[in-house]
């Protein structure tokens, strides 16, 4: 990784544990972006917790909106998006932002279309020489169908949505979308527009914890839901009633509900003890990560019964203690945990439940998918141990740099050459993939002929795909970067210069280029082997598989590379907690040993 300090301004409407998805998983970013470079945060929530590490913080308060004529009530606080989006007009020094005389930020980050708006009017009105990273957190065309809505409201909130982020992109220079699902989806709604942004695939980092041990013969299963369980499209309810399907059969099973909001929470206990047939615990939402951990150690499994999932940061959670996962078929983690460059297919494929298609209902299907983990939970407490120490090729830090590096390599937006514009099918070739350990991949770049003038002499510096190196004889072994990977799909360069390359571009941005050129020129595709097939099986490369930096010589898939073959010794893990605590005057979750339980008919 480049050792290059940048300084980076992150706009988020809102941050921190206890809300919603999007909060968490900026103040991850945040913290994990500060851990090596200058971080600006810019909010509109003045009671945001602090975050750590984070080198300035820039709160501000939204006004108070008095009722319309006709309307009655008090006077309502602004959204936070609109007020930040409201800021970004005005002169940033007014509210605590640097003087843009100076240029101050390398980067500008901003939320789809929660704090996307501010984070591009930043950027335009002030702040010219920064590059614009846009995070997609949500499918705009997907998620309206599946909330409940008529059919047209959806059509119309899907399109209202849909323009608003195609706008947004059109005005960045790197469109990051959280996991493959949403990746695929920023490059479909990208792919219009006179200018196309660069295309990241960034894969949300996993904490690591001491490895959870339980018995693999509970008397009963506990399992674990968190998130906003209020809302439909998170399927608790699906979950409930396999939950009671299951103890009616014979099989013991607990639900534990995590993620209730306070003045909720007797309603919901009510509600949900009736669904799973008095086997439930309700929480309240909270921001400790010590409760959450907590209750994560004490599950035999977390279970994400949505009906659809951007990407769902629960199943990484759950799987950095080694705990077992069920995740929902149409979500980012499904994808992820199927990608068998990433994981063992025999470990990745049983964490997710298909969606049915003949019929029956959801609930039937998750009560055959926990029957099955049950049935199966010694080998699953395997391959969760597994999965767990793969994770660790994946943290924040892993990110946060993948991220830096792909926006660092294009030249900003207001200073870009027109002619230097690609087409959506070139920005396809040159897209970016976070691989292990912070790795910039090219999956899908041509590859480059050799230059025709010759080379240079041993011992002299040459620029290639990769990190500057110093020159080798010919018949000198290839760095360890380099060992093994197609030569396109090496790390992409750690931004070394701050030297322009001919046109204005940094030479970072000229070989983007010169790699669009490439690609206009590529052989088609009868004569050009992909290069994620590259020195893989067959079997591995079907349609679609977005990654291939395995030697020829053995296939290595990347959960292979740099990782111990054997799963962590049993054992019980160190710091782990007991049981969460119940809401209200429920019954705690069942003791979590006991003999084994007999299989059921589902």
């Amino acid at each position: 990784m480049s050792e290059a300090r940048y300084n980076i301004l992150v706009v988020s409407d809102n941050s921190g544990r206890g809300e919603g998805g999007a909060e968490v998983f900026n103040q991850e970013l945040a913290e994990a972006l500060a851990r090596r470079h200058n971080v600006t945060l810019f909010t509109a929530n003045p009671d945001m917790p602090a975050h750590q590490g984070i080198q300035r913080t820039v709160q501000t308060q939204p006004p108070l909106i008095e009722p319309g004529p006709g309307e009655e009530g008090e006077p309502k606080p602004m959204e936070r998006r609109d007020w930040l989006e409201q800021l970004a007009r005005q002169d940033p020094q007014q509210y605590g932002l640097e003087d843009p005389a100076a240029q101050p930020y390398d980067i500008i980050i901003g939320h789809s279309r929660f704090s996307g708006p501010a984070a591009a009017g930043l950027r335009e009105n002030w702040y010219q020489d920064a590059r614009l990273v846009h995070f997609l957190h949500t499918s705009p065309e997907r998620l309206p169908f599946v909330r409940g809505l008529t059919p047209e409201r959806a059509e119309a909130k899907a399109a209202k949505d849909s323009a608003i982020e195609r706008g947004l992109m059109e005005r960045s220079d790197v469109v990051a979308g959280v996991g493959p699902l949403l990746a695929q989806a920023s490059r479909d709604l990208s792919a219009e527009g006179e200018h196309i942004p660069h295309s990241h695939e960034f894969v949300p980092g996993t904490r690591v914890y001491d490895p959870v041990q339980h018995d693999p013969a509970p008397e009963t299963l506990n399992l674990l839901v968190m998130g906003r369980v209020g809302d439909p499209l998170k399927g608790v309810d699906d979950a409930a009633m396999a939950v009671k399907r299951l103890n009616e059969a014979g099989l013991r099973v607990h639900l534990t509900v995590r993620g209730i909001r306070q003045e909720e929470l007797e309603e919901q206990f009510e509600r949900l003890e009736d669904l799973t047939g008095g086997n439930v615990t309700v929480k309240p939402r909270t921001k400790s990560v010590d409760e959450i951990n907590e209750d994560i150690r004490a599950s035999h499994a977390m279970i994400m019964p949505s009906k659809h999932e951007g990407f769902g940061m629960v199943a990484s959670e759950g799987l950095g203690h080694g705990v077992p996962v069920l995740v929902n078929e149409e979500s980012g983690a499904a994808q992820f945990l199927q990608d068998t460059e990433r994981f063992p297919p025999e470990i990745g494929r049983p964490c997710v439940v298909a969606e049915p298609t003949d019929g029956s209902s959801r609930a039937q299907a998750w009560m055959q998918a926990i029957n099955q983990l049950r049935q199966d939970l010694p080998q699953r407490q395997a391959g969760a141990l597994r999965m767990r120490e793969i994770l660790q090729q994946y943290s924040w830090e892993h990110a946060a740099e993948a991220t830096v590096q792909a926006a660092m390599e294009q030249t900003p937006l207001p200073h870009r050459d027109p002619r230097a514009l690609v087409t959506a099918q070139e920005r396809d070739l040159m897209r970016t993939v976070q691989g292990p350990d912070g790795q910039l991949l090219r999956p899908d770049a041509p590859q480059q002929a050799p230059p025709a003038t010759e080379g240079p002499e041993p011992g002299v510096g040459v620029q290639r795909d990769g990190p500057v190196q110093e020159g080798r004889a010919p018949d000198a072994p290839a760095p360890i970067w380099q060992a093994g990977l197609p030569q396109n799909a090496q790390s992409t360069p750690s931004t070394q210069s701050t030297q322009d390359a001919p046109g204005g571009q940094s030479p970072q941005s000229a070989q983007h280029q010169a790699g669009a050129e490439s690609a206009r020129s590529a052989a088609s595709p009868e004569q050009q082997t992909p290069l994620w097939q590259v020195g893989l099986p067959q079997h591995q490369g079907g349609t679609g598989s977005p990654r291939g930096t395995a030697p020829a010589e053995s296939a290595t898939s990347l959960w292979q590379v740099g990782v111990s073959q054997d799963p962590p010794a049993a054992g019980r893990g160190a710091g782990e907690s007991g049981a969460g605590r119940s809401g209200g005057a429920q019954q705690p979750p069942p003791d979590l040993s006991g003999p084994r339980g007999d299989g059921i008919e589902v």
